[in-house]
Parts: structure tokens; C-alpha cells; sequence
């Protein structure tokens, strides 16, 4: 992880200087949505190889809008190629805000829908479509804590599947069902929302593929009270 840390790391100083260089030469300033979201995200992806390469620190913290992680997630599919791929959104706008590392569940939702979107272009579905969902449930346990309330995210598309076996292993490092995928996305992601006190899930067949992304919404020192 270190080395491909160091490996990302490298080239981000030149890719932000380069997109800074093309926003001032842009004749129609509506095209410097785009070179904002390149430096958006390599200032993002800096912080996060900083954080892999030094000691452990925990998740910047604050209260977070779903919906403003998902919406930047949106925006920076739309931003790659494949626009082939529709990107639909479900949301509840009476969520409440979250505690958690805005930066850090961007990465986490980025990683997973990146994922099907890959996995839709690679395979050709036709009309394929991801769809971005969130929700809330009450009285969820995750681990051995039961939450009041939880906010669910989901990321839905209507690819292949996922193999039944690679299912199995798929959130370890290194293991990925693609012939150029690195394997550290799903495992990142994990690892992220495990920081956030919440959970992972993945339910796959083909032509529907949903993973949940669930993040209780009491701050840890609250999580004792629960039940009392």
C-alpha cells in the first residue's frame, strides 16, 4: 500500500499545476467546471496519500451532508469517460446530517460506483445505468451496537454481476475481477466506513448489482447510550 501510495503521489503535483495551466486558457469559463473538479480531486487524492504514507490518523470529523458526497460523486462520473453510462439519483431530502470525513466518504462512494461503472462499460449492458440511493433505517444493528437511526447508501447497476466466488473475497487488498483493476477500491472503501463505525454490504446477480453503504448517525460517544 506504501508503494503505491508513493507511486500516486509522484505524478498529482504536475496534474493539478497542468489543470490550473488549461483553466486560464479556456476560452468559456462554463468549461472550468471541469478543470475545478480535476484540482478538486487531486487535492483529495493528495490527502489521502498523505494519510496512507504517514502514522495513522484518525477521520477529520464534522457534520457531513449525504447528499453533497454523492452529488460530487456524480459529478465526477459524468466528468469520465463513458457517458454512455446514466447516472440516476434517489434521494431523501429529510436526512439529517452525518458525522463523518466528507473527503474520505466521497473516496468510499467513488470507489464503488466507479467499480460498476467500469464493470457496465467492459461489458456492454445495454442502457446502462447506476443509480445513486439514500435512505434512512431505524433500530439497526451494525456489529453489536443497535442504532437508532442509520443512513443507508446505496449504489445499484444493472451490469453482469459479480461472481459468486470473487464475492467472497472481494473486499480483500489486492483481489480484483478485473484484468487491469489494482484491487484496492472496495477495500479502501471498507476500510473507510469501518473508520465511520459502519458497515458494508453487497447483495449481486446478474443484471442487478447493490452495495450499501450504512453510517449510523450518532457521534461514538453517543453509541453507549443506545438502548440505555
Amino acid at each position: 500500500m506504501r508503494g503505491v501510495a508513493h507511486e500516486v503521489k509522484n505524478p498529482l503535483g504536475g496534474i493539478r499545476g497542468a489543470a490550473q495551466l488549461l483553466a486560464r486558457e479556456l476560452p468559456d469559463d462554463s468549461l472550468k467546471d471541469y478543470t475545478n473538479i480535476i484540482i478538486d480531486e487531486v487535492d483529495r487524492l493528495r490527502n489521502l496519500v498523505d494519510q496512507m504514507l504517514g502514522p495513522r490518523k484518525l477521520p477529520n470529523m464534522a457534520d457531513t451532508n449525504i447528499h453533497e458526497v454523492l452529488e460530487r460523486v456524480r459529478s465526477v462520473l459524468a466528468a469520465e469517460p463513458g457517458n454512455n453510462v446514466k447516472v440516476m439519483r434517489d434521494y431523501d431530502p429529510s436526512l439529517p446530517e452525518i458525522w463523518g470525513d466528507k473527503d474520505q466518504l466521497i473516496q468510499a462512494v467513488l470507489n464503488v460506483a466507479r467499480n460498476a461503472k467500469q464493470a457496465l462499460t467492459e461489458a456492454e449492458t445495454e442502457h446502462p445505468t447506476i443509480y445513486l440511493r439514500s435512505r434512512a433505517l431505524r433500530q439497526f444493528t451494525i456489529g453489536n451496537v443497535r442504532h437508532r437511526l442509520v443512513i443507508m447508501v446505496e449504489i445499484e447497476d444493472n451490469g453482469p454481476g459479480i461472481e459468486k466466488e470473487l464475492q467472497e473475497t472481494m473486499f480483500y487488498p489486492m483481489v480484483s475481477g478485473r484484468a487491469s483493476g489494482t484491487g484496492l477500491g472496495l477495500s479502501i472503501s471498507q476500510s473507510i466506513i469501518n473508520q465511520h463505525h459502519g458497515l458494508v454490504e453487497c447483495n449481486s446477480s446478474p443484471g442487478k448489482t447493490i452495495f450499501r453503504l450504512l453510517l449510523p448517525l450518532e457521534q461514538p460517544e453517543a453509541q453507549t447510550n443506545v438502548g440505555v
